[in-house]
């Protein structure tokens, strides 16, 4: 296995990628990367394992819960602050408990939501998204409105964000924030989907029916999350 939401099964006697439904563990140049890694292999490998499907990827990879006996994989990685819940759809009408798990991981600051994730160290500013204030679903067709999707942060203190980096639930958005990325108290920050710090750019970023906004540091720790619903 790559990482810490796919392994190799078999399925009905064929080997298969099986994709963990519901979670997204960091990819390979973020942090807690092998930590989720190694976790997944603690818990699955050499064991015999229940795979409930729930669909195939854009990659033919399976989507399914793992479960060793009582035990669901997908909400351990993310009880642990080792993997996201992704936003459930109509296609996952059953992952609101991954939302409380990881709701539940990041009170308890564990793994991903620890104020000293990725060797960072010092208090973590006082910014907040403005829920209210952003718009996550654009008139129209999303693709034609880009600068119509918004997020804003505000803060109570003045903080330099070049370095830092801004993304959603998935393993795609990423936006590298530059010398030009400043929030104040007077200021908020407003980033638009057609800002060209996002990579790679040229599409609409928020999903309409929910997701996760991240705001991370330069060492990568979380310093402003919030989950939206559409």
């Amino acid at each position: 296995m790559s990482d810490g939401d796919t392994v190799v099964a078999e399925i009905d006697d064929v080997e298969a990628d099986v994709r963990l439904f519901g979670i997204n563990a960091p990819e390979a140049d973020e942090c807690h990367h092998r930590d989720a890694r190694q976790r997944l292999v603690a818990l699955v490998d050499g064991q015999t394992v229940e795979v409930d499907q729930r669909g195939i990827d854009q990659f033919g990879r399976v989507l399914a819960y793992l479960w060793i006996d009582a035990t669901e994989v997908n909400r351990e990685l993310v009880e642990s602050g080792l993997a996201i819940a992704t936003t459930p759809n109509d296609d996952n009408v059953d992952g609101a408990h991954l939302i409380d798990a990881e709701q539940a991981a990041f009170d308890a600051g564990l793994g991903l939501w620890s104020p000293s994730a990725c060797g960072g160290s010092g208090g973590l500013p006082s910014i907040v998204v403005d829920v209210d204030g952003s718009q996550f679903d654009a008139p129209g067709p999303d693709e034609s409105a880009l600068e119509a999707e918004w997020v804003i942060f505000r803060s109570e203190t003045s903080v330099d964000l070049s370095g830092w980096t801004l993304r959603d639930e998935s393993s795609l958005h990423r936006c590298r924030l530059g010398e030009d990325h400043r929030v104040t108290p007077q200021l908020p920050l407003q980033i638009g989907s057609n800002d060209s710090c996002w990579d790679p750019g040229g599409s609409p970023v928020w999903n309409n029916a929910g997701d996760l906004v991240l705001l991370l540091d330069t060492y990568g720790r979380v310093v402003a999350r919030a989950r939206y619903r559409g």
